[in-house]
């Protein structure tokens, strides 16, 4: 006896949102910015790639540097994208074994070319060799509202001023800066097809 079998198909139209990143990305436009600090920055467009060819500044006791602020990052974030996060990676280092305290003093985001946001600086002393320092995360948004033109936007980026040690003369030098940003896009929609017997 031929058996039958009845098939029941539902369809459904699942949303998926799509979470991903972009990046890291290199800045193309480094500048000595004087908004903080005394000491003045040599060679900012060093700190573009990562290549042993540093920006530096010499830090005489308590000094306290100006900031390197790095802008035009090249993002092409997809229009109607939500902005999650920004994960921001500063590869640096000190010259000396003294000084151990050198460290940053302020590093924050640049929105529409204006300095803003939290600051995220974390007051660890500088290595003596070269190594990488993440501020921020993928759910990290610097204390304020993202659009997606901010973000593709050239003139989006960072800024990182360092303070010096008491009694200590150090060179601080940073190697490389480079941005990831976090989004999630706007939803597409998927059919998904189940069965049962």
């Amino acid at each position: 006896m031929k058996k039958l079998f009845k098939y029941t198909v539902f369809f459904f139209v699942l949303l998926i949102l799509m979470a991903t990143s972009s990046g890291p990305n290199d800045g193309s436009t480094f500048v000595d910015d004087a908004t903080v600090g005394t000491k003045t920055w040599s060679n900012p467009g060093n700190a573009q790639f990562s290549d042993d060819i540093y920006a530096t500044v010499s830090l005489v006791g308590e000094d306290i540097s100006h900031y390197l602020k790095a802008t035009n990052f090249g993002f092409s974030i997809p229009d109607g994208s939500t902005i999650n996060g920004i994960a921001i990676d500063v590869e640096r280092k000190r010259n000396i074994a003294g000084g151990s305290l050198t460290s940053d003093q302020s590093v924050r985001i640049v929105k529409g070319g204006v300095i803003t946001g939290s600051d995220l600086t974390n007051g660890l002393g500088l290595p003596t060799t070269d190594t990488y320092v993440t501020y921020g995360g993928s759910s990290n948004l610097w204390g304020t509202t993202w659009t997606v033109a901010q973000i593709n936007a050239s003139d989006f980026g960072f800024v990182w001023s360092g303070i010096g040690e008491e009694f200590e003369t150090a060179t601080v030098s940073i190697d490389h800066i480079r941005i990831t940003v976090y989004y999630t896009e706007a939803g597409g929609t998927h059919t998904m097809m189940f069965s049962t017997i």
